[in-house]
């Protein structure tokens, strides 16, 4: 049974045939192989579009294509659309990689697909499968939790409640996702919440000046 879908990205045929043995029967396995011709922002597009469970790119995307990003480029532009996406960096250059890298915990050497390294695959194997599991259990809860929370009546919703929802309504949000639409004086409330940080921003300018 698989423990989720993967998205791939690699420049090196070989590392991709590396990886596809290291994923299979565990995982589905999605490649993206970059050449001279990869678009970031399309490659994204693809990537969101399908969705996945998790994202795993080499680093170094432009070691042996001439592309103007690399792996963490391409994990940043993805989280600007869905912060909370499972991504891993694989790399044979490990320090480039974490002084490249915003998470460090992501950071994971190529060495651990080669077959040589079967305990090294297998506990990397448990922590993505685990990562993809504790994500969407995270994600289910939280649409399960606000519907429980929209579907209050208006009359015993308490200010605690609704600052939940709202919590909740911007966690899906960060993952790409529309929540089904919010009552009014919940969406109201974060209205005034956002106005309010926009006059404290707009005060703290003005004494500056």
């Amino acid at each position: 049974m698989s423990e989720g879908r993967v998205v791939y990205i690699d420049e090196d045929p070989e590392d991709i045939i590396y990886f596809q043995q290291f994923a299979d029967g565990h995982f589905d396995v999605d490649i993206i192989q970059i050449d001279n011709d990869s678009n970031l922002e399309e490659i994204v597009d693809d990537i969101l579009n399908s969705p996945p469970d998790a994202v795993i790119t080499d680093f170094m995307l432009n070691e042996k294509a001439k592309v103007g990003f690399n792996g963490q480029a391409l994990i940043d532009m993805l989280q600007e659309r869905n912060r909370h996406l499972p991504c891993f960096l694989l790399t044979s250059h490990p320090p480039d990689a974490v002084a490249a890298t915003h998470d460090a915990r992501i950071v994971q050497a190529k060495a651990v697909m080669i077959a040589s390294n079967d305990d090294l695959a297998t506990l990397f194997r448990s922590q993505i499968a685990k990562i993809i599991v504790d994500h969407n259990t995270k994600l289910a809860q939280a649409e399960r939790e606000l519907e429980q929370l929209v579907a209050k009546p208006t009359e015993e919703r308490t200010g605690i409640d609704r600052d939940r929802a709202l919590e909740l309504d911007k966690y899906i949000e960060e993952h790409g996702l529309g929540s089904d639409p919010l009552p009014d004086e919940i969406r109201d409330e974060r209205s005034i919440d956002l106005l309010t940080k926009l006059i404290l921003q707009v005060d703290k300018f003005l004494e500056k000046n």
